[in-house]
């Protein structure tokens, strides 16, 4: 009967997000509204059955079903708060007040330099920094070290150029968005799946980059309409493949038969929907951490040389879950999701507020994108557009890793991609001015 409830629950949750995630649809079909709520879905609801599946079939040791309720109904009133927020800025400032847009007059022989070289810019600082982290660590970390959690030791130099990998995908999508096409698109994919690929081995098994080049390719698709439904099934299919192999390669694992069906559920339920560590977290004696671990996650921006006593560990959500929570001290960092991480800092109280401001800079960045899609400056037009796409990765930061991580990177994702824009327009503007 207990389970009856449960999957009555889950199934209940699940269709009131589903139903919320339509009307959005029907609002706009393409929306970071949208995408934040299938990013939720997937972190919060994708792994539920593959817990059940695994306790079941294959008689791993499972949550009880109290605590698993429990985390469902934090998990559906979370998203309930979220909505609230989003739907607080649509009614007081709905989007007709801010519709008007003026052309900036430029000269079309400079119409696309602003965009061009802010995307060369972005591009160039990602590239030599992935080549400056295969030069100091002489090859490719995949092939050099024995286990994963080995790419977060001393024996890897220059970890910090990792934080720049990241930007040569938004300097792909303002390209694109220059030049929007259907070949374009599949440009896109090819190099942005060879970067990833390329990133995966230098750094010893980080599938975040090339995962994002294929999610931005099915964006693009989707918001282009060059994308069928057929095909997204098929895309997908194949990354859940795809990353399933990606791990097995990264672990060392050699599985067959009934054990590989085993490894198949636990790895794709870890690797795209950490719920059950909610449920955990929901379920530990939690000393509130309050706003610190935001302030705490910049320490690792803060080099060594000019912070002597910097703290070894950053006792950031995600670290606080990892050694204390679970008290594992291997040197990974385990995620505590956005609901874990607000639990973390304040408890029931602060996923409520916490998720209302999610809804609030969600419906900001959707206001950002119609912007500039509406700008008929072509460079500029460009660059918010690929601008708000690039955030994707930072929604994925914030439902998955916390909002803690979120803001840390948020705030230095923003100072590259305005560094570069800003070196790209002081330079336009002097050759439209000579």
């Amino acid at each position: 009967m207990e389970y009856v409830v449960l999957f009555g629950v889950y199934l209940l949750s699940l269709s009131g997000i589903a139903w919320r995630m339509l009307v959005a649809y029907r609002s706009q079909a393409f929306s970071f509204r949208l995408l934040f709520s299938a990013i939720y879905v997937v972190t919060f609801y994708f792994g539920f059955p593959f817990s059940l599946s695994l306790g079941m079939g294959f008689a791993q040791p499972m949550i009880s079903v109290e605590q698993m309720l429990q985390a469902l109904l934090v998990s559906f009133v979370g998203y309930l708060c979220y909505e609230i927020g989003y739907g607080f800025v649509v009614r007081f400032y709905p989007l007709s007040r801010h519709s008007s847009s003026q052309a900036c007059l430029v000269n079309p022989q400079f119409a696309k330099l602003e965009g061009n070289l802010t995307a060369c810019l972005l591009g160039g600082l990602a590239l030599l920094s992935l080549g400056g982290f295969i030069y100091l660590n002489d090859g490719l970390l995949l092939f050099k070290l024995t286990k994963y959690h080995q790419i977060f030791s001393s024996q890897v130099e220059a970890i910090p150029l990792k934080r720049f990998f990241y930007f040569f995908l938004p300097a792909l999508l303002l390209v694109f968005f220059l030049y929007p096409s259907k070949r374009m698109w599949w440009y896109f994919l090819i190099l942005a799946s060879g970067y990833g690929l390329l990133s995966y081995l230098a750094v010893g098994g980080t599938r975040a980059n090339l995962a994002l080049a294929v999610f931005f390719f099915v964006l693009i698709g989707l918001y282009k309409k060059y994308l069928n439904l057929a095909w997204l099934v098929a895309v997908v299919m194949t990354v859940l493949v795809g990353m399933f192999i990606l791990a097995l390669v990264r672990y060392d694992l050699n599985v067959q038969g009934r054990e590989a069906w085993f490894t198949f559920l636990y790895l794709t339920r870890d690797t795209f929907s950490p719920w059950e560590n909610v449920v955990k977290i929901l379920h530990a004696p939690i000393e509130y951490q309050g706003v610190m671990p935001i302030i705490r996650d910049f320490y690792v921006y803060i080099p060594q040389s000019i912070w002597v006593d910097r703290p070894d560990i950053v006792w950031n959500s995600a670290n606080y879950f990892t050694k204390v929570v679970l008290g594992n001290q291997s040197g990974l960092a385990i995620s505590p999701t956005i609901l874990g991480s607000f639990y973390i800092m304040g408890g029931l109280m602060w996923i409520v507020f916490g998720m209302m401001l999610c809804g609030v800079i969600i419906c900001i960045l959707d206001r950002c994108f119609a912007y500039g899609k509406r700008h008929q400056q072509v460079s500029r037009s460009a660059i918010i557009q690929a601008y708000c796409f690039a955030q994707l990765f930072n929604l994925v930061v914030l439902v998955r890793e916390g909002a803690d991580a979120f803001v840390s990177r948020f705030v230095f994702f923003n100072i590259c991609f305005m560094g570069c824009w800003a070196v790209a327009y002081v330079i336009s503007r002097k050759y439209q001015n000579e």
